[in-house]
């Protein structure tokens, strides 16, 4: 079976990696990460190109797997993709395709898969978001660990960008605040930034 390169958008990671073994041959596939990643960093990319030039005589799947996509290793992988070496195909799978910068949209075909898995959501409406709801939030969740606050970014990361267009500068400023998350960041200050962001923005 011959496949194209493209774009899945999907959070189920695990599903999306059973059906590619399902219907490839596994010595076909490569996970760069090995495991689906809360970012794909510059140093994914390299691993990415680094396997795109080990010569093979049959087609070979290169598929990446994260919650976010840092804004460097995406342009690292712009000329991969645009100009992929001899029986190498690409995969990304991605929660949102708005987590992705319009140049690597279209480079590739995008597809989505309906997630089978319990989708973890945030307990206030977006959509409706207003300066009372905002302070709620940010009280229920002042005191949250690390890996906590790490997943309540990058929900909220996919989940802002399904609601509103975001340039590259704005998408880094996701990134950054989840690195500093990383880094034992409160929880109040960072998630205040995040939400007073998406709240003051232009739709």
């Amino acid at each position: 079976m011959t496949f194209r390169s493209k774009i899945v958008v999907s959070d189920d990671f695990e599903a999306v990696r059973t059906m590619m073994v399902q219907e490839f041959s596994v010595n076909s596939l490569r996970f760069i990460p090995k495991n689906p990643a809360n970012e794909f960093l510059i140093e994914d990319a390299r691993a990415v190109e680094r396997e795109s030039y080990i010569a093979e005589s049959s087609e070979k799947i290169i598929i990446m797997m994260a919650y976010l996509y840092k804004n460097e290793a995406q342009n690292f992988l712009l000329k991969l993709l645009e100009e992929p070496p001899r029986n190498i195909k690409f995969l990304l799978v991605v929660p949102s395709k708005n987590l992705l910068l319009p140049t690597i949209k279209s480079r590739l075909v995008c597809e989505r898969i309906k997630s089978q898995k319990q989708k973890r959501v945030l307990n206030f409406d977006l959509k409706r978001l207003d300066l009372q709801t905002l302070f709620e939030f940010l009280r229920e969740n002042e005191n949250l660990d690390k890996n906590e606050l790490m997943d309540t970014i990058s929900l909220l990361a996919q989940q802002s960008m399904q609601l509103k267009d975001f340039n590259a500068r704005e998408l880094e400023f996701f990134y950054e605040a989840y690195e500093l998350a990383g880094l034992n960041c409160k929880s109040g200050v960072l998630l205040a930034s995040l939400l007073l962001n998406f709240y003051t923005k232009e739709k």
